[in-house]
């Protein structure tokens, strides 16, 4: 059953005891016992359709450096005290292609109220998503459901229709590392940008 904990990691209070039934891979990288993880592999996949996969592309920096297995995916995950809201998640992602490194920063907290992730994106939380954490076939899923653009202290709806909806998954590979994509789907155009890469745990400093 989900908790209204806050005092608890985000996937914790989100997913409870279901988490025991996820790969041990996944279930590390979520709840992070140690309080902070690094996470690197190949970048697999890095993809956009249309113009509406530009502009998404461009605004959540999913593009930039070459479109093949040579470029490398960083995440790093921490958890910190975030003022009166509870414990918060710290994600840093990081891909590499050459010389080009394109990065993207975000703050993940548990909302106890409307029982949802929060996902706080860019270092000045511009942008503000509801995530709805599930587990399917032992897969950790996030889907987004309403969304916020945030411009000093005024919070804009961003209608659905317009912009869509996002999911990520979370699985383990069939060499034990760690399996995650993000999908970006338009109610219209299908499925418009995204990425996935494999993983396996480095030493964080």
């Amino acid at each position: 059953m989900t908790t209204l904990d806050t005092t608890t990691p985000p996937f914790v209070a989100a997913l409870g005891q279901a988490l025991d039934g996820t790969p041990l891979v996944v279930r590390r990288h979520l709840t992070l016992p140690e309080r902070r993880a690094l996470h690197r592999g190949p970048l697999r996949r890095l993809w956009s359709r249309g113009i509406a996969g530009w502009i998404a592309a461009r605004l959540l920096n999913l593009n930039g450096g070459d479109r093949h297995s040579e470029a490398v995916f960083e995440l790093r995950n921490e958890l910190l005290e975030d003022d009166d809201q509870g414990i918060a998640m710290l994600w840093h992602r990081t891909h590499y292609s050459g010389t080009k490194v394109v990065s993207r920063v975000g703050v993940l907290r548990w909302d106890p109220v409307c029982r949802v992730l929060i996902d706080s994106i860019g270092k000045r939380k511009w942008l503000e998503v509801e995530l709805v954490a599930t587990i399917e076939d032992r897969a950790v899923i996030m889907t987004s459901r309403r969304q916020w653009l945030r411009l000093g202290r005024l919070r804009v709806p961003l209608p659905r229709i317009i912009f869509g909806t996002a999911q990520t998954r979370e699985w383990e590979e069939p060499d034990g590392s760690l399996g995650l994509s993000l999908t970006l789907h338009h109610p219209l155009l299908g499925p418009y940008a995204g990425y996935e890469a494999a993983l396996a745990p480095g030493d964080c400093p």
